[in-house]
C-alpha cells in the first residue's frame, strides 16, 4: 500500500525515528553536495527567474533550440549566469534523468546543504533533531516531508543518494520551493551515517504499529533522529536493527495507516511543540 506509515495489525515497521549512530566506511564528501540540480526547460527557467536563488551554472545541449531556450539564454545573460553548451550525454550525466531533462540542467547553490558525515562530525549543538529518509521513493512524499519538517523547525533532513528519491522538479514543486531553504544532509547510504550518529550520542526512534510508546507522551533525547521508511516496506532491516526506541502514533476510527508525509508532519509538530 503506497504511503503506508503505520499498520496496526501487521508486525512490520513502516517508519522509524532514530537518533544517529556508529560509523564505518563513511563515504567522503561528494563534490556536488553544495548544489541542487534542476533539470527540464520550464523548471530551469523558473529558478532563473527567482532572483533569490544563486545559480552557479547552466549546462545546455548543443542541439537545444526553441523559444524557451532563447528566453533562458536571455535571462542567463542578464543575470551573468554561465551557460556551457555540451553534448547531451554530459547533461544526462548530471540530471540522471535523460528522458526528462530536455537537454538542460542548472546548478542552484544550496547554502544549507551539507555532507551528512561532516555535519555530524562538526555538530557542537547540545540539542539536534533530524529526520532521515530510508528508501522513500515517491518524489511528492519527499517534497512534502522536506516542506513540513523544515517549517516545523527540524534541524536537518538526512537524504541518501542510494535508495531514495532524488531531488527532482517534482520534489521541488511538492516542497513549494522550500527545498532551497532546507538543511539537506546528503550521504551515499543511510546505514553508515546512522551508525556514526549513534557514536556521536544520537538516539534513534522507530515507529511501529503494534509496539512502542505513544509518540505524544514519550520523551525525546536531546539528540534524536527520526527515520521515515519506504512507502510499502517500511524501515529497512539494517536501520531497524539500530533503532533505540520504538514509538507509535495512536489512531482513531479504525484508521490503520498514515501516509509518510503525514507521519513526518506529526513528528515535526511534536518537535516544534516541545521546543
Amino acid at each position: 500500500m503506497q504511503g503506508l506509515f503505520v499498520s496496526r495489525h501487521r508486525n512490520r515497521y513502516f517508519c522509524s525515528f532514530p537518533s544517529i549512530l556508529i560509523i564505518t566506511n563513511i563515504v567522503s564528501k561528494h563534490p556536488r553536495d553544495q548544489f541542487i540540480t534542476v533539470y527540464g526547460r520550464k523548471p530551469v527557467k523558473e529558478v532563473l527567474e527567482n532572483q533569490e536563488l544563486d545559480i552557479d551554472k547552466v549546462l545546455l545541449d548543443k542541439r537545444a533550440k526553441g523559444n524557451i531556450i532563447r528566453e533562458i539564454l536571455t535571462i542567463c545573460k542578464q543575470r551573468g549566469v554561465e551557460v556551457t553548451r555540451v553534448d547531451a550525454d554530459r547533461v544526462s550525466k548530471i540530471s540522471k534523468n535523460p528522458k526528462q531533462d530536455q537537454g538542460i540542467v542548472a546548478d542552484v547553490v544550496s547554502p544549507q546543504a551539507a555532507d551528512a558525515a561532516s555535519f555530524l562530525e562538526g555538530n557542537q549543538a547540545s540539542s539536534t533533531t533530524l529526520i532521515a529518509l530510508d528508501g522513500v521513493t515517491t518524489p511528492t512524499n519527499v517534497g512534502m516531508v522536506i516542506r513540513s519538517c523544515t517549517a516545523l523547525g527540524v534541524d536537518g533532513i538526512l537524504l541518501p543518494r542510494k535508495g531514495s528519491a532524488k531531488i527532482s522538479p517534482l520534489v521541488i514543486k511538492s516542497s513549494a520551493g522550500v527545498v532551497f531553504k532546507s538543511t539537506l544532509l546528503k550521504c551515499e547510504r543511510l546505514t553508515p551515517i546512522i551508525k556514526l550518529a549513534k557514536q556521536k550520542g544520537f538516539k534513534i526512534y522507530g515507529l511501529s504499529g503494534e509496539k512502542g510508546s505513544n509518540i505524544y507522551t514519550s520523551s525525546f533525547h536531546k539528540k534524536s533522529i527520526f527515520v521515515l521508511g519506504n512507502e510499502s516496506n517500511g524501515v529497512s532491516s539494517s536501520i531497524a536493527d539500530l533503532v533505540d526506541y520504538w514509538l507509535t502514533i495512536p489512531m482513531a476510527n479504525n484508521v490503520e495507516s498514515l501516509n509518510i508525509a503525514c507521519a513526518g508532519t506529526i513528528v515535526g509538530s511534536e518537535i516544534m511543540r516541545r521546543k
